[in-house]
Order: C-alpha cells, then structure tokens, then sequence
C-alpha cells in the first residue's frame, strides 16, 4: 500500500491559499525530468520573456527597438546583443525594469543578504517563486528527500533565520514541512555540540547547509572526537565548497555531499545530482552564459564571469545578470539518462574572491585553500589582498603554537604567485566574524580594479 504524504498535501493546500502554485509546477517538472525533458525548453522560455520584455518592460523596450533582426528563431544569439544587468543599473533603472503590467501579478519585494556588503532590492513574482520552489524540491527528492521529509537547514544568516520563524504562517509552513533550522551565524563550542546531538537523534532524510558552517561543524566533532552518526545526505550552499571541505564533510557525516549553486534572486541556479557530472541548470528557470573581462562569450570549458537570466520572472526581468561569479560551462548538455539542460562543468568562486597579480595573472582561492588545508594550529583563516603588493593572513589558532618553518613556508608560496616584492602579513585574532549574511569570506581581495596597478 502507497503510503499518503499528509505533509505534502497540506504544504501544497496552503501555498495555494498564499497564491502560490507550485505544486503544479512540481508535479509538471518531475514527469518531465522523468519522461526526458524537450531539448528546446529553455529555448522557448527565452523566447517567450524576450517578447515579454520588448512588450511590456520600458528598459528593454527601448533597447529592443534600437536592434536590428528578430529572436524568434535563434534568441540564445540574440540575447548576447543585450547589455549586461548589474546591481547599480538595477537600483538606476528600478522603475524602467519593473514590467508594465505588474500589477496584474501577485508580487512581492525581495532583498539580497549582501554577504559582499552590497544588498539589492528587487522584485519577484508569484509564478517565478512558485517555480523556484518547484526546482528546489525536485533536486532534493532526487537526492532523497521528498517534500514533507524530515530536514534539517544549518542556515547562517540571522535575517533569513528570524524570517524562516517569525509569525504563525512562518511556524506553520515550518512545522509541515517537517524542517528544522539551526542558526549558524555563531557556532560555538556548546552550540555545536547541541546540534551534532541534533543530528544524531533525528538523522533527517536532508541537510541542507551552509558549506562553510557545516565544515566547521565537521572539523569540530573531528578534534573533540564526538561520534556523528552516518547521516542520510547532504546539500552544501551560500559559499565555495572545496574539495578538502567536501572530503572531511563526508567522513564525519558518512554520506554523500551534493554542491548546491544559487541566490536569493534566482533561487536554485545548479546543483549536482545523483548520477550528474557537474551541476545541472534547470532548463525552467535558468539559463547560463560565460563571458570574459570584456563581456565576450567565451567557449564552453572557458573560465569566465557568469551571466544568469531568469526564465521566470516577468514582473522584473534580469536578462543577462552578473552574479559575480566565475564559473566553467560544460559542452555536456545531458546530465542523467535523457535529462537535458546545461552543466555549469565548475564554479571558481566570486569576482572578489579572486586575487590578481600586478601583471594581471588570476590567483583562485583555491590556491590559498589548499595552501592552508592540512595544518593543525590553524582554526580558521581569512586570506585579504590588500594590494598588488600586500597580503595579509588573519588566522585564529587552535591553542597550538604555530611553527615559524611553516609561516615561512606560506610567506615563500604567497610569493611564488604573488611576485617576491609581495609583502606577507600574518595576523593572529581570537575571532574572524562572517559577514552580514552570514556567510564565512575565506577569500578577499580589496583590489577593485584589476587594470589599476597600485602599490
């Protein structure tokens, strides 16, 4: 016997009260998934907000005019002639991008977290939402969870955690769906504890988390010798999910760990799956590009900035939106059995968490994390490029002495990418605080324009 899922059905019931239909969207994405998805979906979807936005949305109605040929028959071509959308044009331009038939949308604001210290404001429709959720729900049923299954969020932003619990209708939504929410904008010793114990007793079908809280978390029942017992699986989030992460991860939490890729304007933007090579693009609500420093397509397999347009959104379109993001696009465009859709093949981290030499050499983060990995008397770091010629190491130590032939290793390696007139800084605090949003900045580099060369 086919056992009821009471949770889902009441979930379902309820968003459709708020005027949220994403149950349908849910139910349409998973045959669809199933049965093997129409290689042109994401074609007609472009196609279809394009024509939107020539109709009703003033900012890209003038520009669409200005344009020669039409995006009927090849709009991924098309779409390469419209300017890229950033945050300050977006706050410039608020009135020109909203659509001119919002009104006849349920929408709602949204605002970012900011975890560059840089917040936006924009706006958000219900069908857009609806289809977001849908996404999200698909991908964890994929990795095991349905909707209504026990879930665990190690979430790090205070905002979002008070507004995941605060009124009745959030303690409702909460409560069915079967999900619980840890704050980890501070994980101490105790409260880390409490939620290894946490996880012990209710063992859900899903963690979702914040990769760098979780890895902490990791690292700290590791060197208190605390039994974690095999949990069911995880999705990591909201910050770069090194491989060194990704292995301590699963060897205390004894479960496969799956790299989640989204934001609070787009939702799910990729995630891997079970059976996936890379992360897999929803072909509903997302389409990707890669470009380079000068806004030029790169090929697929090429480093560059990432473009995301939304799909969904039509009381604010984003066409063309930097994320701030670096990334790879993979030729592959199937990603399990007859599944299509892009594969975003990696993800380098953020504009800013990449360091450039004088000479303009790119220096990931993962350098720097792997430089770092593997070194007892190190708690937590925080590497800033302060110049083209300075960069300073912020280290909270374990309690053990750190051995000046490994500081002088680091100066010597920093140097080695860096330049030999690179000053190496090493600063020993008792606290790094993550920021605003709550997530944890391993990486910073203060060097805004990479054409400017200062000292």
């Amino acid at each position: 016997m086919t056992r009821i899922n009471y949770r889902k059905q009441l979930l379902i019931t309820l968003s459709l009260m708020r005027g949220l239909n994403w149950g349908y969207y849910y139910e349409r994405f998973q045959r669809e998934d199933q049965m093997g998805i129409h290689p042109d979906t994401s074609k007609k979807l472009l196609s279809r907000i394009l024509a939107h936005c020539q109709q009703s949305v003033p900012y890209y109605q003038e520009i669409i005019h200005n344009l020669e040929g039409s995006f009927e028959d090849d709009p991924f071509t098309y779409l390469q002639r419209l300017p890229i959308l950033t945050k300050d044009i977006i706050r410039s331009h608020f009135n020109e991008l909203k659509s001119t038939d919002i009104n006849q949308r349920k929408w709602r604001f949204a605002t970012t977290g900011g975890s560059t210290g840089e917040s936006l404001r924009f706006i958000a429709d219900s069908e857009h939402s609806a289809r977001a959720f849908a996404v999200t729900s698909l991908i964890s049923k994929s990795i095991g969870a349905e909707v209504g299954e026990s879930e665990i969020l190690l979430w790090g932003s205070p905002r979002e955690i008070m507004h995941g619990t605060h009124g009745w209708k959030a303690a409702l939504q909460t409560k069915l769906s079967n999900s619980q929410i840890l704050d980890a904008s501070q994980l101490t010793s105790e409260r880390m504890k409490e939620y290894i114990a946490i996880f012990n007793a209710k063992r859900p079908k899903l963690i979702m988390a914040y990769a760098d809280a979780l890895y902490e978390l990791a690292r700290f029942a590791e060197r208190e010798k605390l039994e974690v017992y095999p949990q069911n699986a995880v999705v990591t989030s909201a910050g770069m999910l090194y491989p060194y992460m990704r292995q301590e991860i699963e060897k205390v939490f004894h479960c496969q760990v799956f790299n989640r890729y989204g934001s609070t304007e787009f939702g799910t933007i990729a995630c891997e799956r079970p059976g996936c090579e890379g992360l897999w693009v929803p072909p509903w609500t997302i389409y990707l590009e890669i470009v380079d420093n000068h806004s030029n397509p790169v090929p697929n397999g090429t480093e560059g900035n990432i473009l995301v347009t939304s799909l969904s959104n039509y009381a604010m379109p984003l066409i063309r939106y930097r994320v701030g993001d670096r990334g790879v696009l993979s030729s592959i465009t199937t990603s399990k059995g007859s599944t299509s859709g892009q594969i975003l093949q990696d993800i380098l981290g953020r504009d800013n968490d990449i360091f450039v030499t004088r000479e303009g050499a790119i220096i990931h983060a993962s350098y720097f994390a792997i430089l770092l990995y593997f070194r007892d008397w190190i708690k937590r770091y925080q590497v800033i490029q302060k110049s083209y010629c300075k960069v300073i190491f912020r280290i909270v130590k374990t309690g053990s002495e750190c051995p000046q032939i490994e500081l002088n290793e680091l100066t010597k390696r920093t140097k080695e990418v860096m330049g030999e007139d690179c000053v190496v800084h090493f600063d020993f605090v008792d606290e790094i605080p993550a920021s605003n949003s709550g997530k944890f900045r391993y990486i910073i580099s203060e060097v805004a324009d990479p054409g400017k060369k200062d000292a």
